[in-house]
């Protein structure tokens, strides 16, 4: 059982190439802290490491969260350095650490949205949501054209407590996707402030 009056949380923001899965990392992740001398505590027998919110292994994404518990306190910067190395070969890069306070509600009960950049798009935005009913698009928070090619898309948590996959909704939106062409790129993960404004995690 952890004492949470010595145990130290540090939430890990990371990229992640498509090809990889996160629960692949949850391993990758509970190896790195293992390896990398940090004093960490323990979970059945294994470093307590948390992955929230994967992106799909064939996405790309740059806005994957993780997080570890430690017994000692240890700047974010150094915690960074001892891990990074062993995130090589993985799919996954270390961007940021930070502390984080004990008690904070987990980042899987925070987030409820995410944006994703997909280039391949073709297509009026406007047409295709006025054919589409909105009792379809439920989970669709916003989306936006960025350029000839390229859209914004912020999706909201579905019942289930998942994300629906991106070509489902363009789909939906009978938007001109080519398959050859698609990609969809994880940008970030959204929280509700208490003025209903989404703030990046």
């Amino acid at each position: 059982m952890i004492d949470i009056d010595t145990a130290f949380r540090y939430r890990l923001k990371l990229n992640k190439s498509a090809g990889f899965t996160c629960h692949k990392f949850i391993q990758v992740l509970a190896d790195a802290v293992t390896q990398s001398g940090l004093d960490y505590t323990l979970k059945k027998n294994r470093p307590r490491v948390y992955v929230y919110s994967g992106a799909a292994e064939d996405e790309e994404s740059l806005a994957e969260i993780a997080e570890i518990f430690l017994n000692t306190y240890i700047k974010p910067e150094e915690i960074k350095t001892k891990l990074a190395p062993y995130f090589e070969g993985s799919g996954f890069v270390l961007k940021d650490v930070e502390l984080l306070p004990f008690h904070l509600t987990s980042v899987q009960n925070l987030i409820s949205h995410v944006g994703y950049k997909v280039e391949g798009v073709r297509g009026s935005i406007s047409r295709a949501l006025s054919l589409c009913p909105k009792s379809e698009r439920k989970h669709l928070y916003s989306i936006e054209r960025l350029n000839a090619n390229e859209i914004k898309v912020v999706m909201k948590l579905n019942p289930s407590g998942s994300f629906s996959p991106v070509l489902e909704l363009l789909t939906l939106l009978r938007l001109d996707v080519k398959k050859e062409d698609y990609k969809a790129t994880r940008i970030a993960l959204y929280w509700v402030d208490k003025q209903g404004v989404l703030q990046s995690v």
